[in-house]
């Protein structure tokens, strides 16, 4: 059992925890702030409730890597009954891609640069609940499906609300999925994007890592499919992806004001994303870059993180 207090300059409160009402409140929550999912989804469906679950997830959305993700909620704990659920949902997805696709373009509110391959879907599975029974992660990387938990509750004191969101993972090494998980590595980003990009890619990875270690900034990176990112927890801060074969930029979790006033001399601001609430740099010489010029916007970043 976790306990929260709030600590001010004149006393030490007890922070209660608030939990959501019911499975459609927890759904809202979750719609209203994806960002607490690692920032890296957007939510493309969300079923509107009537009382029977008519096939389909709770919601789906994609991510940078082009995943359709299937999101299932339980606003109780979770049993292990949720994992064939979700399996099925995913099944389900994997083999009618015109459904996906359909509610992809009736979606008004879609990020422009994702281009899922309806003809080869790529699947991840969030299961979200405020607690998970003990078998469910056990259960989860049985399946054939990158599958991630995410144990989500709510505290509340006063007016004020707080959100504790923790990623569970399985240490069990005996634990043996029935599929290989596929890992992004500098040769495959050699092998898709050339040597010469992958090393420009590499570089800059490796100036903001060292740059992070300066400011004393705990935020480890992992490669993905078409980007490379810097997370606080399961938040991804800024990141550098690829924007083609042979291109990449730097991606910046900042406000768009803070994007549009930002001015440099090696530096291009090429978009701002709403979606994802994200700013998109490009260097205007790609084989010298170097981000020091970049230096306030990673602060502005971290310091939203």
């Amino acid at each position: 059992m976790v306990n929260l207090y709030w600590k001010n300059k004149n006393q030490i409160k007890d922070v209660e925890e608030k939990p959501f009402i019911n499975e459609a409140d927890f759904e809202k929550f979750i719609f209203d702030n994806q960002n607490i999912l690692g920032g890296d989804i957007s939510i493309i469906h969300r079923q509107i409730r009537s009382g029977s679950k008519d096939g389909i997830p709770d919601m789906i959305g994609i991510d940078t890597d082009n995943r359709i993700c299937i999101i299932e909620l339980k606003n109780v704990e979770a049993t292990e009954d949720i994992v064939p659920q979700a399996l099925q949902y995913a099944i389900w997805a994997e083999t009618n891609p015109d459904s996906i696709k359909s509610l992809w373009l009736e979606c008004k509110n879609k990020p422009e640069d994702l281009k899922p391959d309806w003809d080869n879907l790529d699947i991840r599975i969030l299961l979200v609940a405020p607690s998970f029974k003990q078998n469910v992660l056990k259960m989860s990387k049985k399946i054939n499906y990158p599958v991630e938990l995410y144990k989500v509750r709510r505290y509340g004191i006063s007016d004020e609300e707080f959100i504790s969101v923790e990623v569970l993972e399985f240490d069990d090494k005996k634990v043996v999925t029935t599929k290989a998980k596929e890992e992004w590595t500098w040769d495959y980003y050699e092998k898709e994007h050339s040597k010469e990009s992958m090393l420009q890619f590499k570089n800059i990875v490796t100036q903001i890592e060292n740059f992070c270690k300066k400011q004393d900034w705990n935020l480890p990176y992992n490669l993905n499919k078409y980007y490379t990112g810097f997370k606080s927890g399961t938040r991804v801060v800024f990141c550098v992806g690829w924007i083609s074969s042979y291109n990449w930029n730097i991606r910046f979790k900042i406000t768009k004001e803070d994007a549009l006033k930002f001015k440099t001399e090696n530096w291009e601001f090429q978009r701002y994303d709403s979606i994802f609430k994200e700013a998109s740099f490009k260097a205007k010489k790609p084989a010298n870059a170097d981000i020091s010029e970049l230096s306030v916007l990673f602060k502005k970043a971290y310091d939203g993180k």
